[in-house]
C-alpha cells in the first residue's frame, strides 16, 4: 500500500471508527466519547452518515453542529469532542525549524525547493528511490534525508509534536510502526533515556502515556518504506 501521511476520511466508515473512540475515550477531557458507542453510531447512520468526511461536513461550524445535534438528538458537547477528534487523527504538519537538532542549511535548502514541514518531508521522502533523489537535489547525506523522513514519519502520530518526534526518533522508535509495535514499557524505559540525553521536554510522561502512544501509532496508515 502507498505510503501516506493521513488517514483518509473518505475511506473511513463511521462504525470502523469504533477503536478509536475507545482510544479518545481514554484522554478525560473526552471521556464522552466511549459511551454507548454502538446506540450513538447507529444514531449517526440512521441520519445519513456512513464515513468520517460526511461527519465532519456536518459539525464544520458550531451553528451547523448545534443544528446537528438538535437533529439527531446527540449533545452537542459529545459532538463536539467527536469533532475535535477528527481533526486529531488529522494532525497539523510541523514545521521543520521546531524540530530540535536539525541543521538551519538542510532547512534552508530544504525551503529552497517548497519543503518546509513534516508532511512535505513525507510526501518528497517516503520511499528508497525518493530519499536517493531529494539528496540528490539538494545536496544533503542520504543519512540527514533518512532522519528527516522518520522524523516525519513519526510526526504522524496522534499528540506527537516537534520534541517529542526527536525524542522517539533518538530512542530508536524511529518509525510509527516500530511505535505501534513496542512494548509500551520498553518505550517508557528508551524514551526516559533518550530525553535525559537530549533535554528535548521538561513535561514528565507516564507508562500509561506510551501505552496511549502505541495504540495511536496503531491507527495511522502505512509509512515511510526503509
Amino acid at each position: 500500500m502507498k505510503p501516506q501521511y493521513h488517514r483518509n476520511l473518505k475511506d473511513i466508515a463511521i462504525d470502523d471508527f469504533t477503536e478509536d473512540l475507545k482510544l479518545a475515550s481514554m484522554i478525560p477531557s473526552r471521556k464522552n466519547l466511549g459511551e454507548d458507542v454502538p446506540g450513538r453510531l447507529k444514531c449517526l447512520r440512521d441520519h445519513g452518515i456512513r464515513t468520517l468526511d460526511v461527519l465532519l461536513t456536518e459539525l464544520k461550524t458550531p451553528k451547523k453542529l448545534a443544528a446537528f445535534a438538535e437533529k439527531t438528538g446527540l449533545p452537542e458537547e459529545y459532538l463536539a469532542n467527536f469533532r475535535r477528534e477528527l481533526g486529531s487523527i488529522l494532525p497539523k504538519p510541523v514545521k521543520l525549524d521546531t524540530i530540535p537538532s536539525l541543521g538551519k542549511q538542510d532547512i534552508e535548502r530544504l525551503r529552497s525547493i517548497g519543503i518546509s514541514d513534516t508532511m512535505q518531508v513525507f510526501n518528497a521522502a517516503a520511499t528508497g528511490a525518493l530519499r536517493t533523489e531529494l539528496a540528490k537535489t539538494t545536496g544533503i547525506p542520504p543519512g540527514r534525508i533518512l532522519e528527516l523522513a522518520k522524523l516525519a514519519d513519526v510526526c504522524r502520530i496522534k499528540w506527537v509534536g516537534a520534541n517529542f518526534a526527536r525524542v522517539l526518533v533518538d530512542s530508536g522508535y524511529d518509525t510509527a510502526g516500530k511505535v505501534s509495535r513496542a512494548d509500551y514499557r520498553e518505550l517508557y524505559t528508551a524514551i526516559l533515556t533518550a530525553n535525559e540525553r537530549g533535554h528535548y521536554y521538561k513535561g514528565k510522561i507516564g507508562q500509561n502515556d506510551m501505552r496511549l502512544c502505541v495504540l495511536a501509532a496503531a491507527r495511522v496508515p502505512p509509512g515511510i518504506i526503509l
